[in-house]
């Protein structure tokens, strides 16, 4: 246990630093802009179309975040590093990670300071709509959204605990939604199967981290049918990815093209993994 907390220790470390610079990097970037636009501007050579690109760049910078998916199978210890990270001062796992708990849709953990500390949860019939996670944010009244008081861990943990609800449907109900491989699956004679109730979350909380604008993507075991997709998705639409998962299993190769895809990096990390 020792050394799972030593290096846990070690990971917040390098992540904390590692971000840190990132963000100075943006700052001074910001910086470095606005300066080339005033010295145009001086200069008069700037017009309405210089000054729309400009706006657009310092948007597109604004906007900018650095996600960091924490990948491997199940009970490997990514939410447990995650609570390890982010909610360390409540003295109580807030992020469900024991055995039997587990995160069972894919979940962000970011900062929204125009939103109140809440957990917004996509329910899990809308992958039988078509549209992917991304469009859906535009469509808030198809989340459920549960807010909590940042004072009462215990809220904050009752809250956090729906990324591991599950129901029993319908066979052909899980298979309409993507969870029931004909190919695959073993062969049954079960009536129904347990599958997730939500498809995607997103936590608002305000760590430092996190208002610099990391956002954090706790994914489901890879092993869960159905759970790399979405996962995959999501990481496209990113503009800078990193994954960093708990144990040594491999994360496959279509998270790995998804990561190249967006721009992003891949590391691993191997060192530290749930007791």
């Amino acid at each position: 246990m020792k050394t799972h907390v030593v290096n846990a220790a070690r990971e917040v470390r390098e992540l904390a630093a590692g971000f840190e610079a990132y963000a100075d990097w943006r700052r001074r970037l910001g910086l470095a802009i606005v300066s080339l636009r005033d010295w145009l501007d001086d200069q008069g050579l700037a017009d309405a179309q210089v000054e729309s690109r400009f706006t657009q760049v310092m948007e597109r910078l604004a906007q900018d975040r650095l996600v960091v998916a924490f990948v491997a199978e199940f009970s490997r210890g990514k939410s447990e590093l995650i609570n390890a990270i982010f909610f360390a001062d409540f003295g109580q796992r807030l992020l469900p990670s024991s055995a039997g708990r587990t995160t069972m849709c894919p979940t962000e953990l970011l900062h929204d300071p125009t939103s109140p500390p809440s957990i917004r949860l996509l329910p899990i019939e809308t992958r039988a709509q078509g549209a992917g996670v991304v469009e859906f944010r535009s469509y808030p009244d198809e989340w459920v959204t549960f807010e909590f008081d940042l004072s009462s861990p215990e809220r904050i943990g009752a809250a956090l605990a729906h990324v591991s609800e599950v129901k029993e449907v319908a066979v052909d109900e899980a298979r309409r939604l993507g969870f029931v491989d004909d190919e695959s699956a073993p062969a049954t004679d079960a009536e129904r199967v347990e599958i997730p109730c939500w498809r995607h979350a997103i936590i608002n909380f305000p760590h430092p981290l996190l208002q610099q604008g990391l956002v954090i993507l706790d994914t489901p075991g890879l092993n869960a049918i159905g759970a790399r997709s979405d996962a995959v998705v999501f990481v496209q639409a990113g503009r800078r990815a990193a994954v960093v998962p708990s144990s040594v299993d491999p994360p496959g190769d279509d998270l790995n093209d998804a990561f190249r895809m967006s721009g992003g990096a891949a590391s691993w990390s191997a060192g530290y993994e749930r007791s």
